[in-house]
């Protein structure tokens, strides 16, 4: 059958229906595709304590420039917002897009933080901070940082402020958990509820930092600006960094000693301060630390003239990033340790050889060991040639506090990425002393919360002999077995069942000698051989003494009578000298102070 020109046959508008849903597939396909490879969103809610407490804790409202320092890091696209706790919660700082205009607000709200608070709510600030997270976004990376000095404090009553606690513990932290919020906690004092923060942090994923003193706070907040959201870096050597054509914008974090300001030189040698720079540079001075930000910086070797510190950073926006694998914040020691890196340009893995075959991938643990990673498809990696690069670091990290930098180093570029995680050795401490009447031991069991959950915990002491001793606990999570000093000498087994954060099943069993450990003192006892030679030598040395002093005396009868005329002169001349001396240092002192004073209204006026 013979059809018009402008007909179309059935067979042809199959095809064309066949072909426009291939054409919608395709098209979805590189939708999910192009989000896959989409950077995460950061979403970073900061909590700051505001209760009576902070006067003695933070009594130059150090926690200031601590959130700014944070404000200044925050990249420009991720969302954050700021509360503040007391008896009541506020939100100074509303959540919002980062961009300038809420980094300004921010900074200037960060002068109106205070310490009149009249309670410790941190059960309402978690709530209202974390209001809408029900369940997880592979979208966005969540984090809650939360700074406080304090323990749970809603109430003169002891009783409500116990049912608060545990409300926190059952109801908003599975609720975290669940929704994929992971919780950093910094404790600003001894007094604040280390038990409470440790758990807050381990549950979700999250870190623990035990601050002494309020000036280590901007440390603190660097430290978990960096597991929220994290950033490409370079490496700073010698106070030079490189930066390469790919780089959009920097941001250079320097760490001040002293009143001396930063200077940054850029590739051509130009010197930019506070005081002095073009309007691509942002430039926030604080007393401890300088933070400037530059807009499509110049590639090439830039210096910076200022102190060296081990915490300086040069983060980067770029479309070379350096992307790595997820670690926890704490491990038990024989935990796989796994880390994974590759490189991203415009948001997409990088697996031409040609390029990579130009680039070092590497880990560097304390500073010390460099570990190669490989793509070669043995040992950890996965799959050779995908273009990403492994290493198994499992058993090769000692006990404590790790540092790993991750670094991708080319021809022409160098990507870095930092990372701390805490190495236990066990689940438990386990420590012994005496109680004041030396009649009975106390062995005190310390469970690392940070890896298990206190409440799974099921101790069971063995004395040597075939006695078993009850371990109890006391407030903070400590347990103890009183054991009477007649087992001195023999051996205890002790045995800890627990559940790991993660879900597994975890046991230690520990034996320990029943012997208090003796102070080393400058003067210990010596043994009696010891004594006896000592003894002797004294009586020789006494009587060598004795005949040297015999002998100067009989030089100083020959020497005849002093000559105190000349002793007087002399001690005049010196006292007239010291005078002089004394005035000098005295004039000079003066004039160091008027100088100070005057650059001090300089940098008020600023």
């Amino acid at each position: 059958m013979l059809k018009g020109p402008g007909c179309i046959s059935e067979q042809g508008s199959q095809n064309m229906m066949a072909g426009g849903r291939i054409l919608l597939l395709t098209l979805g396909l590189l939708c999910l595709l192009s989000s896959a490879y989409a950077a995460r969103k950061d979403d970073v809610r900061v909590l700051i304590d505001v209760s009576g407490s902070m006067k003695h804790n933070d009594p130059h409202k150090l926690r200031a420039p601590a959130l700014r320092l944070l404000v200044g890091l925050l990249p420009e696209g991720s969302t954050s917002g700021v509360w503040t706790f007391g008896q009541y919660v506020n939100m100074p700082v509303k959540l919002g897009r980062v961009d300038r205009r809420w980094k300004k607000l921010a900074r200037a709200e960060s002068k109106r933080i205070h310490s009149r608070g009249l309670h410790t709510n941190i059960e309402e600030v978690l709530k209202r901070a974390s209001f809408g997270w029900t369940k997880p976004d592979k979208n966005t990376r969540r984090s809650l940082i939360l700074l406080t000095d304090g323990m749970v404090d809603i109430s003169r009553d002891a009783k409500k402020n116990a049912a608060s606690r545990r409300r926190i513990l059952k109801n908003i932290l599975p609720r975290l958990k669940k929704a994929g919020v992971r919780l950093h906690t910094i404790a600003l004092s001894a007094g604040a509820d280390k038990a409470l923060l440790k758990q807050l942090s381990a549950v979700t994923g999250g870190d623990y930092i035990q601050v002494d003193n309020a000036r280590s706070l901007e440390r603190a907040f660097l430290k978990l600006f960096e597991k929220a959201a994290p950033v490409d870096s370079l490496a700073i050597e010698g106070n030079r960094f490189k930066l390469d054509t790919s780089v959009h914008d920097m941001t250079v974090l320097i760490f001040r000693k002293g009143a001396k300001p930063v200077v940054l030189l850029n590739p051509q040698g130009k010197a930019f301060d506070y005081q002095k720079h073009p309007r691509n540079f942002s430039w926030n001075q604080e007393q401890s630390y300088e933070l400037i930000t530059v807009k499509k910086p110049m590639a090439g070797e830039w210096i910076i003239k200022g102190s060296k510190d081990p915490d300086n950073r040069v983060m980067i926006v770029t479309n070379l990033k350096l992307e790595t694998s997820d670690l926890p914040p704490s491990i038990l020691a024989g935990d796989k340790v796994l880390v994974e890196a590759e490189l991203l340009n415009k948001g997409k893995r990088i697996t031409r050889e040609s390029f990579l075959s130009l680039v070092n991938f590497q880990v560097e643990v304390n500073g010390k060991t460099r570990y190669p990673m490989l793509d070669t498809g043995n040992g950890a990696d996965s799959k050779k040639g995908d273009g990403r690069y492994s290493i198994d670091l499992t058993g090769k990290l000692g006990g404590g506090d790790q540092l790993l930098i991750i670094r991708a180093k080319g021809a022409t570029f160098e990507r870095q990425f930092r990372y701390t995680l805490d190495n236990f050795l066990s689940i438990v401490d386990v420590r012994l002393t005496e109680d004041k009447s030396a009649k009975h031991f106390y062995l005190s069991i310390i469970p690392h919360i940070e890896i298990i959950d206190p409440e799974s915990l099921h101790i069971k002491i063995k004395l040597e002999g075939g006695e078993s001793p009850v371990a109890h606990q006391e407030p903070g999570g400590l347990w103890v077995a009183e054991i009477d000093k007649k087992n001195e000498g023999k051996f205890v087994t002790i045995i800890v069942d627990a559940k790991r954060h993660t879900g597994g099943k975890v046991q230690a069993k520990i034996k320990k000698k029943l012997v208090l450990e003796k102070v080393i003192k400058e003067n210990h006892a010596a043994s009696p051989a010891t004594e006896k030679k000592n003894d002797n030598h004294v009586k020789e040395k006494s009587a060598h003494d004795k005949q040297n002093s015999q002998k100067e005396d009989t030089k100083t009868e020959e020497h005849g009578k002093t000559n105190w005329f000349l002793v007087g002169w002399i001690i005049l001349v010196v006292n007239i000298v010291l005078a002089i001396i004394g005035i000098l240092i005295f004039k000079l002192w003066k004039k160091k102070k008027m100088s100070q004073e005057a650059e001090d209204d300089k940098d008020v006026a600023l």
